[in-house]
């Protein structure tokens, strides 16, 4: 689905009027802040007799930013603002708006367990200066996506005045745009603005899609979806691959982009642990026990709302990259590749599929049994058998596999290139061919920043330009391999 001329012209005249007449409070700034009394991170990393090494062609950081320096408080963090403020996350994290990365920095108040004070800050993704740096209220939350070039964000419900935010990831200035609803989840797709309101206690929701000005000036829908409210958080809407999917409370709902119109619809007894939109707008929908959460298998649904395919498997693939060549690529579900536009079985293959030796609830939970693939590339899918302490990769065409080694290492799959995968490992990055199952290169992190800026929980994402390794503490821009 595309936007058409016309509807960008009434995107560029919505925002310019608004901007115009609303002032926006923001603070530019294109330095790269130095301030004494803070530590800040050097790029010379771990030193010593026993310091790792990073490998021939591995990529190199070239920029690092940190967070006590850029706020000017000795205690300041990065955050995701994507998880927003209103309780603190703890992943450090950005969005990605090309030539420049918005992440979010403010304090943690131990009381609340959220964040005060927060600060939306652009940093060039080429070489690490902060652009600028614009304050915010207390954020529910902002779409990964960008709409027209904006990055859409919302307040918390619990403001005075909520609203949406519409951020100029350029020059930082934002605009309000002031709601009453009580929203849950924002997502963007194709610059249109989709955003989930409501009261999920009294299945009551309801979603609208607009432009942030104007956020239901294209439908709005009413979806009979409940939940208790402290289960009204986290993965709740997707827009992805032109396919709108609602997961709420074990019950889920796919609507279309265009129209708002439901596709289909699961809810209780029928539990739904997890729903996803794939490559065609094909969504794999995993159903479950409702009291024990035991899988009890999952099916490919279509656009229309069609059922494609069924498994009885109680096997779930939990894609880090879910990046097929095309729609002729299978999908998977259970031990099973099928076809996304027929839903004919083309091939099964036990790889896909882990099960441990002595299978107890006491000694592996209501899901022992578990699917193998994490991460989909081109044609080929990267396997990891816990159980069995193995790696392999499968070709998504044939089910032949590719290659198997020994490993019981687990990682997060974070990015991918042609043949070239990276995937962090702990306190390591590794690049490796999928096809071959080669190593290429890699780069042990604690080379790249100082020991005591190390972070428990690194985050490593993929932007535009490059690789960015992130603590609480500190951003580092890599170079490119090779």
């Amino acid at each position: 689905m595309g936007v058409d001329k016309s509807t960008r012209n009434l995107w560029a005249a919505a925002l310019v009027a608004v901007v115009t007449v609303a002032g926006a409070v923001v603070t530019v700034v294109a330095h790269e802040p130095e301030h004494p009394e803070v530590n800040i991170p050097g790029l010379t990393g771990f030193v010593g007799a026993d310091a790792p090494e990073a490998s021939p062609g591995a990529p190199r950081a070239e920029w690092s930013l940190d967070a006590a320096a850029t706020y000017d408080r000795q205690f300041a963090v990065f955050r995701n603002p994507v998880h927003g403020s209103g309780f603190d996350s703890g992943e450090p994290g950005f969005v990605d708006a090309g030539p420049v990365l918005v992440t979010m920095v403010g304090l943690v108040n131990q009381q609340t367990s959220g964040l005060d004070e927060t600060r939306l800050v652009g940093v060039d993704a080429g070489t690490g200066t902060v652009r600028w740096e614009a304050p915010v209220e207390p954020l529910g939350g902002c779409a990964d996506t960008l709409a027209a070039g904006r990055m859409i964000c919302y307040t918390t419900p619990f403001e005075d005045s909520p609203a949406l935010l519409t951020v100029d990831t350029q020059t930082g200035s934002v605009t309000r745009t002031p709601t009453d609803w009580t929203i849950l989840a924002l997502t963007v797709a194709d610059d249109w603005v989709y955003v989930m309101e409501g009261d999920p206690e009294s299945d009551d929701i309801r979603v609208h899609s607009g432009i942030p000005t104007d956020p239901d000036s294209r439908w709005s829908q009413r979806f009979d979806l409940g939940s208790a409210w402290e289960d009204a958080f986290g993965h709740l809407m997707s827009t992805d691959h032109g396919q709108g999917v609602l997961e709420l409370g074990g019950e889920a709902a796919g609507f279309d982009l265009a129209t708002g119109r439901p596709t289909f619809t699961r809810t209780l007894p029928d539990c739904t642990q997890s729903a996803r939109a794939t490559e065609g707008g094909v969504v794999v929908r995993v159903h479950s026990d409702c009291n024990l959460s035991a899988v009890l298998g999952s099916e490919a649904v279509d656009r229309t709302g069609r059922v494609l395919a069924t498994s009885d498997v109680a096997a779930v693939h939990a894609l880090d990259i879910d990046r097929p060549a095309d729609t002729t690529i299978p999908v998977l579900l259970g031990d099973g590749a099928y076809d996304r536009g027929t839903g004919e079985l083309r091939w099964t293959s036990p790889d896909l599929v882990s099960t441990p030796h002595v299978n107890t609830p006491e000694s592996y939970g209501p899901n022992a049994t578990q699917g193998t693939a994490f991460a989909v590339v081109g044609d080929v899918a990267l396997l990891r058998d816990i159980e069995g302490k193995t790696q392999s990769a499968i070709d998504l065409r044939s089910g032949e596999r590719l290659w198997r080694r020994h490993s019981d290492s687990s990682g997060t799959a974070i990015a991918a290139e042609g043949d070239t995968a990276v995937v962090l490992e702990s306190d390591m990055l590794r690049g490796e061919n999928v096809r071959s199952g080669e190593e290429l290169w890699t780069l042990p992190l604690r080379t790249v920043i100082d020991d005591d800026a190390w972070d428990s929980t690194p985050v490593v994402a993929a932007s535009d330009v490059g690789l960015v390794y992130l603590t609480s503490g500190t951003m580092v821009g890599l170079g490119t391999a090779g």
